[in-house]
């Protein structure tokens, strides 16, 4: 039986910081939670928007992984906040891998700045900045989400579960494609989104495969690899 490969978009960094040396990055542990649930991780490198095609045809599933702010322009705003963690080559190019994934057919997981970055595609907004949403350690929990009952994300996340929070910004006006499965019930923040019409997308605010020692995390993965 072939394995499901799945792509998982890259970020670029300077290693060692400020060598100007670019490196293509991604936390190993998304491709670590792919193997797990019995799947082929692949690295998509960010590119020219004109290869989105080409990586998309070589792939079956797509995670959008975490990282920078998004370009506010995509959403029709200015820039209201004073930060420079911004990548634009980087938007581009996962704008157009979201395009060409949902003209195919196949499905999208989203996390994090994934996450907000398919709203955005998907003609949703976002919050430029948000508070007490940055734990200070990058192990462990920091808050409970509440579940929308009957929903996918409830048979993957059990109401009332920890969670980790690693984000400065967050979803405001929901693409009208999706419905919120999951929010922070401190503020109502949205934690989790999936579509209403069964498209294979789900998006999630939390970082899953920083806690692939849960249960839940794990079966997230496998969900995403064997049955989204």
């Amino acid at each position: 039986m072939e394995k499901v490969v799945v792509g998982i978009s890259g970020n670029i960094k300077e290693l060692p910081a400020r060598s100007g040396l670019p490196y293509d990055v991604v936390s190993r542990s998304l491709s670590d939670g792919v193997k797990e649930a019995g799947g082929l991780p692949i690295v998509i490198p960010v590119a020219s928007p004109d290869l989105a095609k080409d990586y998309i045809d070589m792939i079956d599933k797509l995670i959008l992984s975490g990282g920078q702010n998004v370009t506010p322009e995509f959403y029709g705003e200015r820039k209201s906040i004073d930060s420079d963690d911004y990548s634009l080559e980087r938007d581009k190019f996962e704008l157009a891998l979201i395009k060409e994934a949902l003209k195919q057919k196949k499905p999208i997981f989203a996390v994090c700045r994934g996450m907000q970055l398919l709203n955005v595609a998907l003609g949703g907004t976002l919050n430029q900045k948000v508070e007490h949403h940055w734990q200070k350690e990058f192990s462990g929990t920091s808050q409970e989400v509440e579940i929308l009952p009957n929903s996918r994300v409830s048979k993957l996340v059990a109401n009332g579960t920890w969670v980790n929070s690693f984000h400065q910004q967050s979803v405001k006006e929901l693409a009208p494609s999706l419905v919120a499965t999951a929010r922070d019930p401190r503020d109502g923040t949205i934690e989790a989104y999936e579509s209403k019409d069964g498209t294979p997308i789900l998006g999630f605010q939390w970082h899953p495969e920083l806690l692939l020692e849960k249960v839940e995390s794990q079966k997230i993965f496998s969900y995403v690899v064997n049955s989204l």
